[in-house]
Protein backbone atom coordinates (compact mmCIF):
# COMPACT_ATOMS: atom_id res chain seq x y z
CA UNK A 1 0.00 0.00 0.00
CA UNK A 2 1.37 3.21 -1.25
CA UNK A 3 1.66 6.17 1.62
CA UNK A 4 0.77 9.56 0.70
CA UNK A 5 3.32 11.84 -0.10
CA UNK A 6 3.40 15.20 1.71
CA UNK A 7 4.44 17.98 -0.59
CA UNK A 8 7.42 19.62 -0.02
CA UNK A 9 7.49 23.07 0.70
CA UNK A 10 9.83 25.94 -0.79
CA UNK A 11 11.74 28.82 1.41
CA UNK A 12 11.55 31.76 -1.40
CA UNK A 13 11.83 35.37 -1.41
CA UNK A 14 8.39 37.67 -1.98
CA UNK A 15 8.51 40.62 -4.11
CA UNK A 16 6.39 42.77 -1.49
CA UNK A 17 5.55 41.90 2.34
CA UNK A 18 1.82 42.90 1.11
CA UNK A 19 1.82 39.62 -1.15
CA UNK A 20 3.25 37.32 1.83
CA UNK A 21 0.39 38.52 4.23
CA UNK A 22 -1.69 38.00 1.67
CA UNK A 23 -0.51 34.72 0.82
CA UNK A 24 -0.67 33.20 4.52
CA UNK A 25 -4.57 34.87 5.30
CA UNK A 26 -6.02 33.42 1.91
CA UNK A 27 -4.20 30.36 0.71
CA UNK A 28 -2.26 31.66 -2.16
CA UNK A 29 -4.59 34.36 -2.99
CA UNK A 30 -1.99 36.88 -4.36
CA UNK A 31 -2.08 39.00 -7.56
CA UNK A 32 0.49 37.22 -9.37
CA UNK A 33 1.57 40.48 -10.77
CA UNK A 34 3.19 40.78 -7.18
CA UNK A 35 5.52 38.18 -7.78
CA UNK A 36 8.96 38.79 -8.85
CA UNK A 37 8.93 35.77 -11.78
CA UNK A 38 6.89 32.38 -12.69
CA UNK A 39 9.21 30.68 -9.83
CA UNK A 40 7.63 33.24 -7.04
CA UNK A 41 4.44 32.44 -8.67
CA UNK A 42 5.02 28.33 -7.89
CA UNK A 43 6.10 28.80 -4.39
CA UNK A 44 2.63 30.69 -3.53
CA UNK A 45 0.83 27.53 -4.75
CA UNK A 46 3.51 25.70 -2.67
CA UNK A 47 2.24 28.50 0.34
CA UNK A 48 -1.50 27.41 -0.11
CA UNK A 49 -0.58 23.81 0.36
CA UNK A 50 1.33 24.66 3.30
CA UNK A 51 -1.19 26.36 4.56
CA UNK A 52 -3.73 23.59 3.83
CA UNK A 53 -1.22 21.61 5.55
CA UNK A 54 -1.12 23.74 8.51
CA UNK A 55 -5.19 24.44 9.21
CA UNK A 56 -5.87 20.65 9.50
CA UNK A 57 -2.42 19.52 10.98
CA UNK A 58 -4.17 16.91 12.89
CA UNK A 59 -5.13 15.42 9.29
CA UNK A 60 -3.95 16.67 6.58
CA UNK A 61 -5.07 17.01 2.89
CA UNK A 62 -4.52 13.56 0.80
CA UNK A 63 -2.06 14.58 -2.06
CA UNK A 64 0.09 12.76 -4.22
CA UNK A 65 3.36 13.21 -6.32
CA UNK A 66 1.75 10.03 -8.59
CA UNK A 67 -1.68 8.47 -9.30
CA UNK A 68 -1.72 5.59 -6.87
CA UNK A 69 -4.79 4.33 -4.95
CA UNK A 70 -3.80 5.44 -0.97
CA UNK A 71 -5.69 3.20 1.28
CA UNK A 72 -8.42 1.98 -1.52
CA UNK A 73 -8.87 5.89 -2.74
CA UNK A 74 -8.15 6.91 -6.49
CA UNK A 75 -7.20 10.05 -7.38
CA UNK A 76 -9.86 12.36 -8.42
CA UNK A 77 -7.60 14.60 -10.49
CA UNK A 78 -4.16 15.91 -11.42
CA UNK A 79 -3.34 19.54 -10.71
CA UNK A 80 -1.12 21.07 -13.06
CA UNK A 81 -0.11 24.19 -11.45
CA UNK A 82 1.21 22.03 -8.40
CA UNK A 83 2.36 18.90 -9.99
CA UNK A 84 0.16 16.75 -7.54
CA UNK A 85 -2.61 14.40 -7.67
CA UNK A 86 -5.65 15.10 -5.36
CA UNK A 87 -8.32 12.82 -3.41
CA UNK A 88 -11.64 13.23 -2.12
CA UNK A 89 -11.73 11.11 0.92
CA UNK A 90 -15.57 11.82 1.52
CA UNK A 91 -16.35 11.65 -2.05
CA UNK A 92 -18.57 14.48 -1.83
CA UNK A 93 -17.06 16.01 -4.98
CA UNK A 94 -14.63 18.09 -3.59
CA UNK A 95 -11.23 16.92 -3.04
CA UNK A 96 -9.54 17.12 0.07
CA UNK A 97 -7.24 20.17 -0.18
CA UNK A 98 -9.71 21.78 -1.95
CA UNK A 99 -12.02 21.78 1.32
CA UNK A 100 -9.30 22.48 3.60
CA UNK A 101 -8.25 25.98 1.36
CA UNK A 102 -12.08 26.66 2.13
CA UNK A 103 -12.45 25.60 5.71
CA UNK A 104 -14.77 22.61 5.09
CA UNK A 105 -14.48 19.44 6.98
CA UNK A 106 -12.73 17.08 4.07
CA UNK A 107 -14.07 13.78 6.48
CA UNK A 108 -17.88 15.07 6.16
CA UNK A 109 -20.03 15.16 2.40
CA UNK A 110 -22.04 17.36 4.24
CA UNK A 111 -19.90 19.76 4.29
CA UNK A 112 -17.79 21.24 1.59
CA UNK A 113 -17.85 24.66 -0.52
CA UNK A 114 -21.21 23.98 -2.32
CA UNK A 115 -23.00 23.81 0.75
CA UNK A 116 -24.93 26.86 2.55
CA UNK A 117 -27.32 26.69 5.62
CA UNK A 118 -28.82 29.69 4.47
CA UNK A 119 -30.14 28.40 1.61
CA UNK A 120 -31.21 24.99 3.08
CA UNK A 121 -35.03 26.96 3.27
CA UNK A 122 -35.10 27.59 -0.13
CA UNK A 123 -37.23 24.75 -2.34
CA UNK A 124 -34.36 23.84 -4.86
CA UNK A 125 -37.55 23.29 -7.57
CA UNK A 126 -38.63 27.23 -7.25
CA UNK A 127 -35.57 28.30 -7.24
CA UNK A 128 -34.61 27.21 -10.49
CA UNK A 129 -35.77 27.41 -13.62
CA UNK A 130 -35.81 24.86 -16.72
CA UNK A 131 -33.38 24.32 -19.42
CA UNK A 132 -35.88 25.29 -21.84
CA UNK A 133 -35.20 28.84 -20.62
CA UNK A 134 -31.50 28.37 -22.03
CA UNK A 135 -30.69 29.97 -25.51
CA UNK A 136 -29.89 28.60 -28.20
CA UNK A 137 -26.35 27.29 -28.10
CA UNK A 138 -26.37 27.94 -24.63
CA UNK A 139 -26.22 24.90 -21.88
CA UNK A 140 -27.65 24.91 -18.05
CA UNK A 141 -24.64 24.76 -15.49
CA UNK A 142 -26.48 24.35 -11.75
CA UNK A 143 -30.01 25.97 -11.55
CA UNK A 144 -29.44 29.58 -12.53
CA UNK A 145 -27.14 29.85 -15.01
CA UNK A 146 -27.26 29.44 -18.62
CA UNK A 147 -23.58 29.50 -20.39
CA UNK A 148 -22.91 28.81 -24.17
CA UNK A 149 -21.19 25.76 -25.16
CA UNK A 150 -19.00 26.94 -27.45
CA UNK A 151 -15.43 29.11 -26.06
CA UNK A 152 -15.85 32.28 -28.18
CA UNK A 153 -13.01 33.05 -30.35
CA UNK A 154 -10.49 35.72 -29.25
CA UNK A 155 -11.73 39.19 -29.12
CA UNK A 156 -11.08 42.63 -27.35
CA UNK A 157 -13.14 43.31 -24.54
CA UNK A 158 -15.72 45.92 -26.13
CA UNK A 159 -16.06 43.66 -28.92
CA UNK A 160 -16.44 40.69 -26.34
CA UNK A 161 -19.34 42.51 -24.88
CA UNK A 162 -21.06 43.25 -28.25
CA UNK A 163 -20.43 40.00 -29.09
CA UNK A 164 -22.61 38.75 -26.20
CA UNK A 165 -25.00 41.65 -26.04
CA UNK A 166 -25.88 40.56 -29.30
CA UNK A 167 -27.32 37.05 -28.19
CA UNK A 168 -29.02 38.52 -25.04
CA UNK A 169 -26.45 37.58 -22.46
CA UNK A 170 -23.34 39.24 -20.75
CA UNK A 171 -19.57 38.13 -21.23
CA UNK A 172 -19.22 35.38 -18.59
CA UNK A 173 -17.69 36.72 -15.31
CA UNK A 174 -15.57 35.76 -12.20
CA UNK A 175 -19.42 35.37 -10.54
CA UNK A 176 -21.19 33.09 -13.29
CA UNK A 177 -17.88 30.93 -13.23
CA UNK A 178 -17.58 30.55 -9.62
CA UNK A 179 -21.64 29.58 -9.36
CA UNK A 180 -20.87 26.95 -11.95
CA UNK A 181 -18.12 25.86 -10.27
CA UNK A 182 -19.66 25.31 -7.36
CA UNK A 183 -23.37 24.51 -8.72
CA UNK A 184 -22.20 21.89 -11.54
CA UNK A 185 -20.30 19.18 -12.76
CA UNK A 186 -19.04 21.24 -16.34
CA UNK A 187 -15.75 22.29 -14.13
CA UNK A 188 -13.83 21.13 -17.01
CA UNK A 189 -15.25 22.31 -19.92
CA UNK A 190 -15.01 25.82 -18.56
CA UNK A 191 -10.84 26.34 -17.56
CA UNK A 192 -10.85 30.14 -17.07
CA UNK A 193 -7.25 30.72 -17.96
CA UNK A 194 -6.26 33.52 -20.42
CA UNK A 195 -10.21 33.95 -20.84
CA UNK A 196 -12.23 37.25 -19.97
CA UNK A 197 -13.80 36.57 -16.85
CA UNK A 198 -15.94 39.76 -16.05
CA UNK A 199 -16.27 43.24 -15.88
CA UNK A 200 -13.87 46.72 -15.67
CA UNK A 201 -11.74 46.73 -13.12
CA UNK A 202 -10.01 50.02 -12.95
CA UNK A 203 -8.96 52.24 -15.67
CA UNK A 204 -8.55 50.27 -18.90
CA UNK A 205 -7.84 47.04 -16.79
CA UNK A 206 -10.77 43.88 -16.88
CA UNK A 207 -10.55 40.10 -15.37
CA UNK A 208 -9.01 37.72 -16.91
CA UNK A 209 -8.50 34.29 -16.05
CA UNK A 210 -4.71 32.90 -14.68
CA UNK A 211 -5.42 29.50 -13.13
CA UNK A 212 -6.36 26.26 -14.90
CA UNK A 213 -9.49 24.53 -14.00
CA UNK A 214 -9.54 20.81 -15.17
CA UNK A 215 -11.58 18.59 -13.32
CA UNK A 216 -14.34 18.97 -10.74
CA UNK A 217 -13.46 20.61 -7.39
CA UNK A 218 -10.24 21.70 -8.82
CA UNK A 219 -8.66 23.72 -5.73
CA UNK A 220 -7.81 26.51 -8.74
CA UNK A 221 -11.52 28.00 -8.50
CA UNK A 222 -10.74 29.28 -5.12
CA UNK A 223 -8.41 31.95 -6.90
CA UNK A 224 -8.27 32.24 -10.55
CA UNK A 225 -8.33 35.69 -11.63
CA UNK A 226 -5.93 38.24 -12.58
CA UNK A 227 -6.61 41.60 -14.84
CA UNK A 228 -5.61 42.17 -18.23
CA UNK A 229 -5.48 45.23 -20.53
CA UNK A 230 -9.33 45.58 -22.41
CA UNK A 231 -7.15 46.05 -25.71
CA UNK A 232 -5.58 42.42 -25.19
CA UNK A 233 -7.99 39.49 -27.41
CA UNK A 234 -9.09 36.77 -24.54
CA UNK A 235 -11.98 33.85 -26.17
CA UNK A 236 -14.72 34.22 -23.55
CA UNK A 237 -17.92 32.80 -22.77
CA UNK A 238 -21.26 34.32 -22.51
CA UNK A 239 -23.56 33.80 -20.19
CA UNK A 240 -27.61 34.63 -19.27
CA UNK A 241 -29.99 34.03 -16.89
CA UNK A 242 -34.01 33.51 -16.91
CA UNK A 243 -35.03 37.24 -17.35
CA UNK A 244 -32.68 37.14 -20.57
CA UNK A 245 -32.08 35.04 -23.62
CA UNK A 246 -36.16 34.24 -23.86
CA UNK A 247 -35.92 35.31 -27.45
CA UNK A 248 -34.58 33.06 -29.66
CA UNK A 249 -32.73 34.96 -32.41
CA UNK A 250 -30.50 33.74 -34.87
CA UNK A 251 -26.60 33.30 -33.24
CA UNK A 252 -24.31 36.34 -33.95
CA UNK A 253 -21.00 36.52 -35.02
CA UNK A 254 -19.10 39.72 -35.84
CA UNK A 255 -17.19 40.07 -39.55
CA UNK A 256 -14.51 42.17 -37.76
CA UNK A 257 -12.26 41.91 -34.44
CA UNK A 258 -10.56 45.43 -34.77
Amino acid sequence: MNAPSKPTIHNRMFSSIGCIAMLALFAGGCDPDELASEVDRSAALDVDVATADASTADNPPLVSPGPDQIDGISPVGFDDERQLWLYDRDGDGFPDLTEALDDTDMLDPNSNPAVDDELDALDPVAAAFPQSNCRKGFQQAGPRLCISKQLRPARRFRRAINNCRRRSSSVCSYEDLTYLYLNSDLDEDYNPRNKWIGNITGDNYVLCGNRRISYDGDPDWVDFEDTCHKNEKHPFWCCHDDDRGKNDEDDYDEEYDD
